[in-house]
């Protein structure tokens, strides 16, 4: 059958599409390099399957529901029918071409801890978006997981519904949960296929298998603690034994837990706090009094009684032109004195319209943050009509970031406490996207991606979306994961909270990551 495959480039299907390349083939199913017509004319595959096996209309049905999906770790679908192709009916498929598939690359190596955490991540974040839907992946192994411009894609042709047992039309394989073809197909068989992913993408192999038919898989020693921990609990032979998806996520990025029980315990007053937690005083810390040194203070000398002396004239004269002195001085000062008073009562009534920029706490060692660079030398010269003039009451709001998170402080230099504004919140906890050293070591100048989130009276992110994706489909996934982890007070009006939006800019240098939040409504 593979020679006949080979024989059909050239051919077009459908009128549509040309098969310019076989790129691979198994017994069942072939895959070629075509190309779009509809404009703008980009590479596609198309993969045949045969149309003569029971079930082929449901097949075709949950293609055509795959090309209605959206996700940005979904490999698109463009098209999907039925062919004739030297007498054979096939089904076909027509889909968003990947420039490498993470089968191609562990013959070579396997991934780094930090490689797999990033896949894992993005797989973990589609398979949630297509079991919402209804949708089992059907078939998660290495060469199902692609690439695209930087962007890990899952394939799609494998889509199944879940809750119904169907027949497999293939080779039954290790990355099939052991239930199946008996049982229906549920999330948790997702989660046997993504365990044994897993295995062999950090050591190039993948689990053994006991003879026992009961037995669990038995995993290598080399793997992390981390992995080695999501990986027994979903390569459990019992369905009900394994992790849901979730759980696997929040063993993986357990900092949302994390950062909502540091909230709950600063809302008491007796809780302990990290210093990560506690948002930077506006100015910085002042002894009440200085420390007086007993062994710097010279040893006093006892006093002796004043020698009495005849009183003389001199007594009397030189208090006298004290006074005289005094009484003149006054005269001269008490204008000044009056004219100053004017002036500081002016200015103190500018200062109450925009307030003035709070002195910057010194950081401590090893933050990477940077403030904006404006922020000093505008802060210094602005007069208090030109600040007046230039302020931004949106930015004005905008808290400084906890060192802590190596956020920089807003684009504004001008700063003020949420609370005293209506309908203003505040940022209360900040998180930043952990790229990859590797990643960030390919910037060339600054990457910025802006993410809009939504948040409730409450302070939660309901709503996610990218704003400006920016060029990296790799940082935008980042950057929106982040930035629905961030936790916000609750905006007020009328003194009752109210929903809010804000403007995150995530900006990836080669150095790091920061942040500039913005609050937008209301």
């Amino acid at each position: 059958m593979n020679e006949q495959w080979k024989e059909w480039e050239g051919q077009t299907v459908n009128r549509k599409y040309h098969l310019r390349q076989l790129l691979g083939s198994t017994d069942h199913s072939a895959v070629f390099l075509t190309q779009l017509i509809a404009p703008p004319s980009r590479d596609a595959v198309l993969k045949f399957v045969s149309a003569d096996t029971p079930g082929s209309d449901a097949r075709l049905s949950l293609w055509n529901h795959a090309a209605q999906l959206s996700h940005k770790n979904l490999l698109r679908v463009y098209d999907s029918g039925r062919c004739a192709m030297d007498g054979r009916n096939l089904l076909y498929i027509v889909a968003e071409r990947a420039e490498e598939n993470l089968g191609e690359i562990l013959p070579q190596r396997a991934l780094s801890a930090e490689e797999a955490r990033d896949i894992l991540d993005s797989a973990l974040d589609v398979l949630v978006f297509l079991h919402a839907k209804g949708l089992a992946h059907g078939h998660l192994k290495p060469s199902n997981l692609l690439a695209t411009q930087d962007c890990l894609k899952l394939s799609a042709d494998n889509l199944e519904s879940l809750g119904i047992t169907t027949r497999l039309f293939r080779t039954q394989d290790i990355y099939d949960a052991p239930e199946l073809p008996a049982a229906p197909r549920t999330a948790k068989s997702d989660v046997w296929s993504l365990g044994v992913t897993l295995v062999e993408a950090l050591t190039q192999r993948p689990p053994e298998f006991p003879m026992s038919q009961n037995a669990d898989p038995m995993l290598p020693s080399e793997l992390p603690e981390l992995f080695r921990d999501i990986v027994q609990h979903s390569l459990r032979r019992r369905p009900e034994q394994r992790w849901a998806v979730a759980e696997i996520a929040a063993r993986l990025n357990p900092a949302p837990l994390a950062a909502a029980a540091v909230a709950a315990a600063s809302s008491s007053p007796v809780a302990a706090a990290t210093p990560s937690s506690i948002p930077l005083a506006p100015e910085p810390a002042i002894p009440l009094a200085k420390p007086t040194s007993t062994a710097a203070t010279p040893a006093r000398r006892p006093v002796s009684a004043p020698k009495s002396r005849p009183s003389s004239i001199s007594d009397y004269i030189i208090p006298l032109l004290l006074g005289t002195a005094v009484f003149f001085g006054l005269i001269f000062a008490l204008p000044r004195l009056f004219s100053y008073r004017n002036s500081s009562a002016s200015t103190q009534s500018a200062a109450t319209l925009v307030p003035a920029p709070a002195p910057k706490p010194a950081k401590p060692a090893g933050t990477q943050g940077t403030a904006a660079p404006e922020d000093k030398s505008t802060a210094e010269s602005a007069e208090p009509e030109q600040s007046i003039k230039h302020a931004d009451p949106v930015a004005a709001s905008a808290p400084a970031a906890p060192t802590s998170l190596t956020a920089e402080q807003p684009d504004s230099v001008f700063t003020k406490s949420a609370i005293t504004m209506e309908g203003r919140g505040e940022v209360l906890d900040q998180v930043l996207p952990q790229a990859s050293a590797k990643a960030l070591a390919t910037i060339q100048g600054t990457v910025r991606i802006v993410v809009k989130v939504e948040v409730d009276p409450a302070g939660n992110v309901t709503d996610a979306s990218l704003d400006t994706p920016g060029p990296s489909c790799y940082f935008s996934g980042l950057a929106e994961k982040a930035a629905r982890r961030w936790k916000f007070s609750g905006a007020e009006a009328g003194g009752h909270g109210v929903p809010s939006g804000w403007q995150i800019r995530f900006e990836f240098v080669s150095s790091g990551v920061h942040a500039y939040p913005k609050q937008i409504a209301p």
